[in-house]
């Protein structure tokens, strides 16, 4: 009896863990991967990895930056499937590689289970060589 406490302490301090990930507002920081795909061969040229943070208010606001590669994000979010997951229209600016400055749209897919999210974005325009994407696995 006497453990019962601790223990309803440490369930409770699990439940508002899983808690700030049921929905995708919020901080979250990681690595990105830049590179740029063709539809027919993949990949052009090495990736970049950069690390950087991104921040999702209530209303849906987007900002962010990735300092490595120069990059300001700004733009929207709204509930993709559940709370827990967002499309994302984000448009890139400031960038050192050109090819990543402009708009993106993609998915910010959360798992609260293992406590992190996948966000993959690509551009809404075509480039010579591919499409440029930036994708990140993300933390709180």
């Amino acid at each position: 009896m006497r453990y019962l406490p601790a223990v309803v302490a440490a369930l409770l301090a699990g439940s508002v863990q899983a808690q700030e990930h049921t929905r995708y507002h919020g901080a979250w920081s990681g690595p990105f991967l830049f590179y740029v795909v063709q539809q027919d061969t993949g990949a052009q040229g090495p990736p970049a990895v950069h690390p950087g943070a991104m921040q999702i208010d209530s209303d849906g606001t987007v900002r962010g930056q990735v300092p490595g590669a120069a990059c300001t994000m700004t733009g929207s979010s709204v509930d993709f499937v559940s709370p827990a997951n967002a499309s994302l229209d984000l448009t890139m600016s400031g960038c050192k590689d050109t090819r990543f400055n402009g708009h993106f749209s993609g998915k910010l897919i959360n798992n609260p289970v293992l406590k992190y999210a996948s966000l993959r974005l690509s551009s809404m325009r075509s480039l010579d060589a591919g499409t440029a994407q930036i994708s990140a696995i993300m933390r709180r």
